[in-house]
């Protein structure tokens, strides 16, 4: 009822220069990824579930899920808590003699039960009772195991037996260049050169640019000192068809018969379990993307997002590839990607979305205007006084406060006028998320080898 009006202008508003930057952008961030948690996932199952069926499975179902969900402004891809929990049913199989992947299959199968149930009962909406708090504490345990990764990668350079003193410092210097050059572009925001549609312009490409350089500046160093070299991306030699094992050791439908009676009571509580970790590493992302300062004017679908991910884990569960949420830093970063700074979203705006955006700001000021007026009644006549309309009666100098606050802020959110740095709306479209895996998927037919060329460093 709320999504499908939308559904049209989601998919009109993603003919826009912003979603062939952000596809760009996300495309790297999304397949180092799927590596990333694919050679996890392969090293600690023994190669049953691996890069292949990773990357393929984000490619694929990433393509789905855009087109299903009620929030397109996230990213479907693997995440540390899935990943972990998979590693963990693993090991409790292994110690009840259950093979993996069967275990793992009818595990998924009742997760998607239970995800169809959330869905038509509308469990979601108990992930409104969350505070801020919890969001941004959960946002900085994902950003920590990002962070953590990508220095424990040079720290196992540093330790390496077969690599010198000179590469580890190579790759650490790479590594640093392409971090702090998409950092500097991107601040470019604030910067005085150029008008402010060119530094928003580079701003948006600051990733796609930052990875160049260091692809570059990592080449050029391979071809001017021939004993240097680092590590690249991992790509299967096989076809796209293949599995991690090959189809003769892994194929790629799971045999739902091979598993007893202890293996299908186990799936059944490994199901509802696999269910509460999904269900809040799946909505608190969605309650990040739909947070306040972005500005999102189409609303967000909760319930559907609960049944496009139910589709999306039988057949992920069925292929015996990993289970996938809305990743919180790369649906974070695809949706800032999409922001509108400044004065570039505002050419829209009719004369009726600015009177009543001038309504609006009236009654604002009004209302501070009432709340000031009745503290002093209250420190004048010790609130005895008649509370202005549509103002509750404070009971202590605290609520009083509180009240205060919150009219402050609104105000100062709609009468904020654009300064070139902040954000006055979103382009809100399927379409970027589509192109991110079909751009993935591509790569996997067609750029085998490239993939295989671009430096992990």
């Amino acid at each position: 009822r709320t999504k499908l009006p939308w559904y049209f202008s989601d998919l009109k508003d993603g003919f826009d220069i912003k979603v062939i930057t952000t596809t760009l952008y996300l495309f790297w961030g999304a397949i180092a990824n799927a590596v990333a948690f694919g050679s996890l996932l392969g090293d600690n199952t023994d190669g049953y579930m691996g890069a292949t069926e990773t990357m393929l499975a984000t490619a694929v179902l990433g393509m789905l899920y855009p087109l299903l969900c009620g929030q397109p402004l996230t990213i479907m891809g693997a995440t540390g808590p899935i990943a972990a929990y998979i590693l963990a049913l693993r090991g409790l199989g292994e110690a009840i003699g259950v093979k993996f992947l069967p275990l793992y299959a009818w595990s998924g199968i009742f997760l998607s039960i239970f995800l169809f149930l959330g869905s038509m009962f509308s469990l979601s909406n108990a992930i409104k009772k969350v505070t801020r708090f919890t969001e941004e504490l959960f946002s900085v345990l994902i950003s920590v195991i990002f962070i953590y990764s990508a220095l424990e990668y040079f720290v196992k350079i540093f330790h390496a037996d077969d690599r010198g003193h000179g590469e580890a410092l190579a790759a650490l210097f790479v590594g640093l260049l392409t971090c702090f050059t998409a950092l500097g572009i991107r601040n470019s925001r604030n910067g005085t050169f150029f008008n402010q549609w060119v530094r928003n312009r580079m701003a948006d490409f600051a990733p796609v640019i930052a990875i160049g350089v260091g692809i570059g500046v990592a080449w050029a160093l391979m071809g001017r000192y021939d004993d240097f070299e680092l590590g690249f991306l991992e790509v299967s030699e096989d076809g796209i068809t293949s599995t991690t094992l090959g189809t003769d050791v892994r194929p790629w439908v799971v045999d739902l018969g091979d598993i007893d009676g202890a293996g299908f009571g186990l799936a059944v509580v490994g199901g509802l379990f696999a269910f509460i970790v999904m269900y809040f590493d799946q909505n608190i992302t969605v309650r990040l993307v739909n947070a306040r300062e972005h500005k999102l004017k189409k609303g967000g679908g909760y319930d559907m997002d609960m049944m496009a991910l139910c589709i999306c884990t039988v057949l992920l569960s069925l292929l015996g590839c990993p289970w996938m949420v809305s990743a919180t830093v790369p649906s974070l970063n695809h949706c800032r990607s999409l922001c509108y700074f400044g004065n570039d979203g505002n050419a829209g705006n009719s004369a009726e979305e600015e009177a009543k955006l001038e309504e609006e700001s009236k009654k604002a000021l009004q209302s501070i205007r009432n709340i000031m007026e009745y503290s002093m009644l209250e420190e004048g006549n010790g609130a005895t006084g008649t509370a202005p309309r549509g103002l509750k009666r404070s009971n202590s100098h605290s609520d009083l406060v509180k009240q205060v606050h919150e009219e402050v802020s609104s105000a100062i959110a709609m009468l904020s006028l654009p300064t070139g740095t902040g954000i006055t709306g979103c382009l809100e479209q399927r379409v970027s998320a589509f192109m991110v895996h079909l751009l993935i998927l591509l790569s996997l037919v067609f750029l085998r080898s490239a993939l295989a060329g671009i430096p992990m460093a």
